[in-house]
């Protein structure tokens, strides 16, 4: 029983004892890429409406020790839908921005759990048939916990949970140059789950 014990409290606490796998200027490059689509038919007709999303998040860091790494982002979301009628929006959200991590090993195994912090500008627009109707900025700032495996001691791979996150948008509308502020909080730890992967030179 005191030697599960004492396993246990490795396992937990085994950031104090473990190696851990980053050195000191260790250059670490990854992301995540997503992708959807979904086609609905009308019955009885040939009329079909389209929806597809594509996303994709580089980065880049560098670790300052072995437990601590800061870096540069680009989220980026393209989205593309066209309704029975024929209607085409096409959406552009880009937000570059910068991240700071902090990994701890669990044990003597190759997983890490990592916290993230990352703030970024936000910009984008909305096209209705190639149309531009609205543009928006803004800013993002999110915190997120995750857990890595090192498959390698030059690759792993990553899951990361949605966290906290606080963001402040600004739309205008082309057509009257009407603007509209929204702030919006959420709290996405349960809702969303992203994996990606990251390379290290």
């Amino acid at each position: 029983m005191k030697k599960l014990i004492v396993l246990a409290a490795v396992a937990l606490f085994g950031t104090q004892v473990a190696k851990a796998q980053f050195s000191k200027g260790d250059v670490i490059l990854g992301g995540n890429l997503n992708v959807s689509t979904t086609n609905t038919k009308a019955k009885d007709t040939d009329k079909k409406e389209t929806d597809t999303k594509f996303g994709i998040s580089p980065k880049v860091g560098v670790a300052l020790n072995s437990n601590w790494v800061i870096g540069i982002f680009a989220e980026s979301k393209f989205g593309s839908d066209k309704t029975f009628e024929g209607v085409k929006t096409k959406t552009l959200d880009i937000t570059p921005g910068i991240f700071v991590r902090n990994y701890h090993m669990i044990g003597q195994s190759k997983f890490a759990f990592f916290a993230e912090a990352n703030a970024g500008y936000h910009f984008g627009n909305t096209k209705i048939n190639d149309n531009k109707i609205s543009t928006v900025n803004g800013f993002k700032v999110n915190v997120l916990p995750g857990i890595t495996y090192f498959v390698t001691k030059h690759f792993m791979v990553e899951g990361a949970f949605g966290g906290l996150s606080y963001g402040y948008d600004q739309t205008k509308l082309e057509a009257n140059g009407a603007k509209a502020n929204t702030s919006k909080f959420d709290f996405n730890f349960p809702k969303e789950f992203s994996l990606g992967v990251n390379w290290i030179f």
